[in-house]
């Protein structure tokens, strides 16, 4: 019995320190989940340079977040943000739902690159989608849910982003112009909560028609472009 006992308290001390070391070692989890399971995701590489996240108040930073391009594109990311600040109710840092109370992304530059079919980030986009499509297949077909922790995001702005639209003919080139400000609200909220990769595709259409909206009611900045064969191999990025 007293070593039956000393295996049980030799146990929950196991178990005490693994929480404590998980509870102590978010920024480094957070940080190995992104740079490990979101290139599955997006279908490109991701890189953070910095996590800070606080369990007990629920805020957080990201810092020089990297977004790799698809493969045929010349540029040599698809996106940068600067800095990424999150407020996450602390009461749901580990519930099945998890309400991140805003989301705010500052100076984030941006390539828009047209290749020979679609342009770096419609592929990114149908990526995500197609991971989204294999879950949600994977998912009905065991007949359980997936466990994935879902999300529900009260607000998420990108401010102060800057686009660069360019081809693989001008080597990262291009003309460039400052993105409108970007606000989503309510992410996920209807539904009861959404994945990471449903919440990363939101943002990502969302970025997308933003971008389209500049183009289309910005021509003659294409026509103007300052770099030599520019209009030419940017014409269809205004198509």
């Amino acid at each position: 019995m007293k070593k039956g006992l000393l295996v049980a308290v030799a146990a929950v001390a196991i178990v005490a320190g693994a929480l404590f070391w998980a509870w102590n070692s978010l920024d480094f989890i957070v940080k190995t989940a992104l740079e490990h399971y979101a290139p599955d995701v997006m279908g490109v590489s991701v890189k953070v340079a910095d996590v800070q996240l606080s369990p007990r108040d629920g805020r957080g930073k990201l810092r020089n977040l990297e977004i790799g391009n698809p493969a045929g594109f010349s540029a040599s990311r698809a996106a940068r943000f600067a800095e990424v600040l999150l407020e996450i109710d602390p009461a749901t840092v580990r519930a099945p739902v998890v309400l991140v109370r805003a989301i705010g992304v500052e100076s984030a530059t941006i390539v828009y690159e047209r290749g020979d079919k679609a342009t770096n980030l419609d592929v990114i986009s149908r990526n995500i989608e197609s991971y989204v499509k294999r879950a949600g297949d994977a998912e009905a077909a065991s007949g359980t849910a997936s466990g994935k922790r879902r999300f529900i995001i009260d607000r998420l702005l990108i401010r102060s982003a800057k686009v660069t639209m360019t081809s693989p003919s001008l080597k990262g080139q291009g003309v460039s112009f400052d993105l409108p400000d970007i606000e989503l609200r309510d992410i996920g909220r209807k539904q009861g909560g959404v994945t990471a990769s449903q919440a990363a595709g939101i943002v990502t259409n969302a970025i997308l028609s933003r971008i389209a909206q500049r183009v289309l009611t910005n021509i003659d900045l294409l026509r103007q472009g300052g770099v030599e064969g520019a209009i030419d191999a940017l014409k269809g990025l205004a198509r």
